[in-house]
């Protein structure tokens, strides 16, 4: 692959963040930064400062003399992002619901309307309804009004998007938005409560996270 001369290492970045993050680069994959380096035609300090970037974004580690790796989520890293997830998620949505204004309300009916399409339409792409499920929620965080929880969501929102990826294994990929109907019509409505609860039920317990993923490595 080649890039342009302008922000290499951005683009080695997005470029590498998309294949882990697809599962093109599966949990635990060595990364070899010279292979790195003449597969897409960059010097080894541009693939080492992306790399970099993405340990710090939470999704490779580099290991003393065995190089980097993919990272490999333990069942305790998948019980803390799905509680972070839990947590932030809920919090937005119930603090949102508190402050809704006619603009927010339209904009957040608007994706909302988008996303229902998705799942409506002919030709269903698993990856592609989970990012607009990931972006509503992050449409959510975002409207909220609270940059303190839009920073704390973002730094773990690469983690939260391959988490998503590995909890949505055997759900009905065409009832994906039908099943955020009653949280957006709370939030719309003004009851924060409500939608701070929705916003919990919403999500994948952690006990059917475990089933599903070991059915998945059977």
């Amino acid at each position: 692959m080649k890039f342009s001369k302008q922000s290499l290492e951005e683009q080695a970045v997005e470029y590498l963040r998309e294949k882990i993050i697809s599962g093109a680069y599966g949990a635990g994959v060595k990364l070899v930064e010279s292979t790195l380096s003449k597969d897409l035609e960059l010097s080894r300090t541009t693939i080492r400062m992306a790399l970099n970037t993405l340990a710090n974004e939470g999704l490779v580690i580099q290991k003393p003399y065995a190089g980097w790796r993919v990272v490999s989520f333990t069942e305790d890293d998948l019980w803390e992002i799905y509680h972070l997830r839990v947590a932030l998620e809920s919090q937005a949505a119930e603090m949102l619901a508190e402050r809704i204004t006619d603009e927010k309300r339209t904009k957040l009916k608007a994706f909302f309307e988008q996303y229902v399409a998705l799942c409506q339409s002919d030709t269903v792409n698993l990856d592609e309804i989970c990012q607009f499920d990931l972006q509503l929620h992050q449409l959510i965080v975002e409207l909220s009004g609270s940059q303190r929880l839009a920073r704390m969501y973002n730094s773990v929102l690469n983690q939260l998007m391959m988490f998503i990826r590995m909890t949505h294994l055997d759900f009905d990929a065409k009832e994906s938005a039908n099943s955020h109907t009653q949280l957006v019509a709370a939030i719309c409505e003004g009851k924060s409560a409500l939608a701070g609860k929705l916003a919990k039920e919403n999500i994948t317990t952690f006990t059917e996270l475990g089933k599903n993923l070991k059915q998945n490595r059977k």
